[in-house]
């Protein structure tokens, strides 16, 4: 499909890249939309319908990535996640802080602060894991089945991978079990329960029937996009590096950042921050960890695993040290605001010299 972008004129590929986007974002809030519906109607717990939140809201981070990463680009799709996880972390952060009508920062109750340690310990987990996979992919010479040394590493790979998604069931079961406090809890449900019988099959068919057509319209508007994004690319000359982890990276993450400002706005910043670890866990396991699955590359980007992985754990570590002082002040989030624009102007220099 990218070869047929490529016959297009620069203004059309852009207007192609801006619509699918339009329409990847949209389905995207669509699809949580649904599932917030069917937590309604399964009684789903809070804290699972928050990771189930964060599931739809990330669609078109760990779906780009998913499709790039299918079709050969694994520079690409690793951008995607890592530029992403990055903005989560500095960009997100900093915003959630700034946004709060208090001047003394993010302040996390006892009982805040024990959540969303646990969760940021499992994703810490999970971006280790990722790291080892993506060092056996950069460390390894060539990936062939004929050849003994490339099918141990596979192995390893697949023996890795599953780990990592085996640490983020794990995120998904504390999750489900988890008692929520009274930030967590809903509202009473106004409506009564004989009126919620009424007509219970028909809506309970409707509302899957428009979750599974909100996901197949995200997945094929993503396929058009990344497409689309590498046919502009090409033809502006930009390097796959900056396309994966600055502008489809943000560009995906836009959903993500209306939320936590709102959140924020709404004196629910550290609920925002434990998203932001939930966000960055479901990133890096469904784009990364799931299709190394099934695809092997080597990662020729020392870049990618030298500095943006490693800044990537860093980030998320420095933000787990923060939640265990149960606070995030505003030097620090000018702090972590600085170090994105300086890993993006590294990144710019770097790669258009």
């Amino acid at each position: 499909m990218s070869v047929l972008f490529q016959s297009f004129s620069l203004w059309l590929v852009s207007l192609v890249f801006v619509s699918s986007l339009i329409v990847t974002l949209s389905s995207s809030a669509w699809f949580t939309q649904q599932l917030e519906n069917i937590s309604d109607i399964f009684d789903l717990s809070p804290s699972l319908l928050g990771l189930l939140g964060a599931l739809g809201a990330n669609i078109p981070n760990y779906a780009a990535s998913i499709v790039s990463i299918l079709h050969g680009q694994l520079t690409i799709g690793l951008g995607i996640i890592i530029g992403s996880n990055i903005y989560n972390v500095t960009i997100i952060l900093s915003i959630s802080t700034f946004a709060l009508p208090s001047l003394h920062g993010i302040v996390f109750k006892k009982k805040e602060a024990e959540d969303t340690r646990t969760v940021a310990l499992y994703t810490l987990a999970v971006l280790l894991t990722i790291f080892i996979a993506l060092w056996i992919s950069t460390f390894s010479s060539g990936i062939k089945a004929q050849a003994q040394v490339p099918l141990l590493a596979v192995v390893f790979l697949v023996i890795i991978n599953l780990i990592t998604l085996g640490i983020f069931s794990m995120l998904a079961l504390h999750a489900l079990h988890r008692i929520p406090h009274a930030e967590y809890t809903p509202p009473e449900d106004p409506v009564p329960s004989t009126t919620k019988k009424d007509g219970r099959i028909q809506r309970n068919i409707l509302v899957i029937g428009k979750l599974l057509l909100s996901l197949l319209i995200a997945m094929g508007s993503v396929i058009i996009m990344v497409n689309s994004g590498e046919a502009f690319a090409a033809k502006v000359h930009m390097s796959q590096v900056i396309l994966g982890l600055v502008v489809l990276a943000v560009a995906t993450s836009l959903p993500n950042t209306v939320v936590a400002f709102s959140l924020a706005r709404t004196h629910r910043a550290t609920v925002c921050v434990e998203e932001i670890f939930s966000s960055n866990s479901i990133n890096a396991t469904l784009g990364i960890s799931l299709p190394l699955l099934f695809q092997h590359y080597v990662l020729h980007d020392s870049w990618l695993f030298y500095i943006d992985a490693p800044l990537m754990i860093i980030l998320t570590f420095l933000a787990f040290l923060c939640v265990l002082k149960r606070r995030i002040s505003q030097p620090v989030a000018i702090g972590l605001f600085c170090a994105y624009f300086l890993w993006v102007g590294a990144h710019l220099l770097f790669h258009t010299t």
